[in-house]
């Protein structure tokens, strides 16, 4: 019997400890190690992420037409990428993503017909919230990242967005609020 308890203690205790170089708010994170992707899919990656840093810069800008041009970038973007090469590498991963850009692909379309800035800026939200979910199941190596927060957007509601700096540069409030938030996150994947 106490032969049975140091084993179940081992395994608990194994279970226990970090998987990842990953960190968060709480400390390291328990994802995969890091995959190898072709030079063409990190390229795929690093256009959407250069297209929705344009997006929330326009957003920062209060600037619609912006928006609407960052928006169809970040589309193409989106379009392009083939989710497949992760498919072999973390099947797991690929089954909870697969959709993910699609759904954005949807959120930018009606981000694009809507003329209010306001309501443009909840699709950002849902966008932004779709692109972590994608970046933590891909971890596209040599990139750092900040996932921040605005505790008062949509009303006291709160909302997230993506950066490359831990400077807080709000999109939901552009210029009337521009430093208001803070990092909760840091997507480090080496």
């Amino acid at each position: 019997m106490k032969q049975l308890s140091v084993v179940l203690l081992l395994i608990s205790l194994y279970a226990c400890q970090p998987k990842s170089q990953g960190t968060g708010e709480n400390g390291p994170s328990s994802e995969p190690a890091n995959k190898t992707y072709s030079a063409s899919f990190q390229l795929q990656v690093q256009q959407i992420l250069d297209a929705y840093f344009n997006l929330k810069d326009a957003f920062v800008s209060s600037d619609t037409v912006a928006v609407n041009r960052a928006g169809t970038a970040l589309q193409r973007a989106l379009d392009s990428l083939s989710l497949e090469e992760l498919l072999p590498a973390d099947s797991l991963s690929y089954a909870a993503i697969n959709g993910r850009p699609g759904d954005m692909v949807a959120e930018i379309e009606a981000m694009r017909i809507e003329k209010d800035l306001e309501l443009k800026r909840e699709s950002f939200e849902m966008i932004s919230t779709a692109l972590y979910d994608l970046l933590k199941a891909i971890r596209p190596p040599g990139t750092t990242l900040y996932f921040q927060y605005c505790p008062m957007a949509f009303q006291d509601k709160g909302a997230y967005w993506l950066s490359r700096t831990d400077s807080i540069r709000n999109p939901y409030f552009g210029q009337k609020m521009l430093s208001c938030g803070e990092v909760k996150e840091v997507l480090r994947y080496e």
